[in-house]
């Protein structure tokens, strides 16, 4: 346990683990914790009227999984790219992000979007959800 410090000094463990049952880099958990499960990427059929997406994430990032989610929620299709098990991806987005390995970092048919909000894709996706107004 005393090990665990030097391998992640995160000052945010207690209050990670009381939020969503986990810190950051999952290396201290609670003892009911389950990772976040999510379905696998809706398949690319041709013809599709989506545009190639490339989704460069990690397993343990929030930011991934709700990315993830929005596109699966939308039927968007997508490739995942693990930046944790794929070093020469990690080096691409690296470079696309002047050395920092941010995720998400998409790779839209050659646009790169870094870490967008789901009203970013939205847009760019040009997807139109209902809004009730009061």
């Amino acid at each position: 346990m005393q090990d665990r410090k030097f391998i992640c000094p995160c000052y945010r463990h207690k209050q990670d683990i009381a939020e969503s049952g986990h810190c950051i880099c999952h290396l201290f958990v609670s003892s009911d914790y389950r990772p976040p499960v999510i379905e696998s990427p809706p398949i690319r059929e041709e013809g599709s009227p989506w545009p190639r997406i490339v989704v460069y994430g990690a397993y343990w990032c929030s930011d991934t999984i709700r990315t993830r989610r929005f596109l699966n929620c939308h039927r968007v299709p997508y490739t995942l790219v693990d930046v944790d098990q794929d070093q020469e991806a990690a080096e691409r987005v690296r470079e696309w992000n002047q050395g920092y390995v941010s995720t998400p970092t998409l790779d839209i048919e050659g646009r790169i979007v870094r870490e967008p909000s789901n009203e970013e894709l939205e847009k760019i996706l040009g997807i139109h959800t209902r809004q009730d107004t009061p």
